[in-house]
């Protein structure tokens, strides 16, 4: 037999300096009996379970706010459960989420986790493991938007007695509008009577303004089993506020075939709206644009100037060197020569005469020619410069520096190779009053280089030739105060970093030097981009 020994208390006993703790507080709790005969120990039993209290604190347990999602999202979702009972881990709970449509009785999703705590803490997770599906569960939306919640059972296993319900806020499922566009596409093919080609018209209707939209087609010529791809391209435009779009494919250049097909896929964004296919028509065409007597789909040189003699293949050579006339005479080589022809050293297709860096080896001629070195020879380049750097300063206040027009505190940044420690640079100093700063370094590559700078742990980059990068710092008014800035920037090449260390200015707590023009605030981060002078 157990008699309750009443309220639970705690005495404190200065003999045994300890606390002596009697009565039963609310608590989860076991029997343990057995059973002695002179010492010996014959048997031993426990009860089931049971408890002292069983709720749960409602004013104490919660779910966290539910932000609002699309209807592809999940519902993210956590919070806790405090029971007015300790467990040390003796019951076990199940915690049942549903997820409900605002005015609904039944849930939408649920799933369910379980709890053996160790105090009266229970936490709740918006994922739970599934042991029949070996997959984890998360509640989702089902078809319908508009408000939702998500309401969470809490249930005691022993004897499935209901403890508890918490409830989170409304929030709102809603529609995915990139699948929402309503835009069509109609393709219709019509022909040339006379020079027997297609032209294929696709209009596109019911479109949203602004939203970027795609044309993919392909020519496939089904005369011939299986069919065989002609022509192939994509057409890319982003919507204006008229709602209609218009775009035409003439195929007079297309190859004889008794059957000519077009298949165009329709996409708004990422998103497949329409694919339009079985649009097909008799191709023999007799086009020929250029007027030089070779019809169109023949013609490898397709724009030959009016009045010049041309090859089979609808190309002119008028001195038979191999070279076409019109290339020749774009070339300022004698096309009625036959010692007289294009050269290409660097093989990439085009002339010597056309071609501003003509070694190819990633330096324009004319910055070869200032630098002294050889524009016909890729293995002589210009020796690498690396980027130039300047620091600046301004307060915070005052947001990031988007142009770089005042005076700079550092107007050129001297630095090692990155490779030396840290803690061997020779600090340069700048003197500013106490405050915050955002410090700048704004660098700048001769070359026209991709430039990497990093401000302590911010880095910016690789953006061509011109980046800035900046950190946010504090002085305060402590006369011995310093902080150190770590500046390292780098062209993919070479590298260099340096020191700054920012002092209070003691003296002038009011002057703001190092920054004297109007800034415009910006993100943490700024990139700037000059054009690059390389051939790329």
């Amino acid at each position: 037999t157990f008699t309750d020994p009443g309220y639970h208390s705690e005495d404190y006993d200065p003999v045994t300096d300890s606390w002596d703790i009697s009565g039963v507080n609310n608590n989860s709790y076991i029997f343990h009996a057995e059973l002695h005969v002179q010492g010996v120990e014959l048997d031993t039993n426990t009860s089931d379970p049971f408890i002292y209290g069983g709720k749960i604190q409602q004013d104490s347990s919660y779910i966290s706010t539910v932000d609002n999602i699309l209807k592809t999202m999940d519902v993210a979702f956590g919070g806790r459960i405090y029971m007015d009972h300790s467990n040390y881990y003796v019951l076990d709970y199940t915690i049942t989420c549903n997820l409900y449509e605002s005015g609904a009785t039944s849930p939408v999703d649920s799933i369910v986790s379980y709890s053996n705590s160790s105090d009266n803490r229970n936490e709740l997770y918006d994922t739970a493991w599934n042991s029949n599906t070996n997959t984890y569960d998360k509640l989702t939306p089902t078809a319908s938007s508009g408000p939702h919640y998500v309401e969470c059972d809490f249930a005691r296993d022993v004897d499935n007695a209901y403890l508890g319900t918490v409830t989170s806020n409304v929030f709102q499922v809603i529609d995915d509008t990139s699948n929402q566009d309503d835009a069509t596409i109609v393709v219709g093919a019509t022909m040339n009577l006379q020079e027997a080609w297609g032209t294929v018209t696709i209009d596109a209707i019911d479109l949203d303004a602004g939203q970027e939209y795609t044309l993919d087609w392909v020519v496939e010529d089904y005369s011939l089993s299986p069919p065989t791809v002609m022509m192939q391209n994509d057409h890319i435009w982003v919507a204006g506020n008229d709602g209609t779009y218009t775009y035409e494919l003439e195929f007079h250049d297309l190859a004889d075939t008794t059957d000519a097909c077009i298949t165009v896929t329709f996409t708004a964004g990422d998103d497949e709206l329409q694919v339009v296919d079985s649009v097909c028509w008799m191709s023999a065409s007799t086009a020929d644009g250029d007027g030089d007597g070779v019809y169109d789909k023949n013609d490898l040189c397709p724009d030959t100037t009016a009045g010049l003699a041309v090859t089979s293949d609808g190309c002119s050579d008028s001195d038979n060197d191999g070279f076409d006339t019109d290339l020749e005479i774009d070339c300022n080589t004698d096309p009625n020569d036959v010692l007289s022809f294009p050269t290409d050293l660097d093989s990439d297709g085009t002339c010597d005469y056309l071609d501003t860096d003509t070694d190819g080896d990633g330096y324009l001629d004319v910055d070869e020619l200032a630098a002294g070195t050889d524009p016909f020879d890729a293995m002589s380049k210009p020796a690498n410069r690396l980027p130039e750097c300047a620091v600046y300063y301004n307060l915070e206040i005052d947001g990031i520096p988007t142009s770089f027009d005042g005076e700079a505190a550092i107007p050129a940044l001297s630095g090692v190779t990155a490779t030396t420690a840290a803690a061997s640079l020779t600090p340069t100093t700048v003197t500013i009053p106490a405050g915050s700063y955002y410090i700048t370094a704004h660098c700048i590559d001769p070359d026209g280089d991709d430039v990497t700078v990093t401000v302590n742990d911010i880095t910016v980059g690789p953006v061509a030739g011109e980046v800035s990068g900046a950190v946010l710092i504090e002085i305060g008014e402590d006369v011995d105060e310093t902080m150190d800035v770590q500046i390292t920037w780098s062209d993919g090449t070479d590298s260099l970093t340096a020191l700054v260390t920012v002092e209070l200015d003691g003296d002038s707590p009011s002057f703001i030097p190092g920054f004297g023009t109007v800034l415009t605030v910006m993100a943490l981060l700024s990139a700037g981009f000059i054009l690059a002078r390389k051939d790329n």
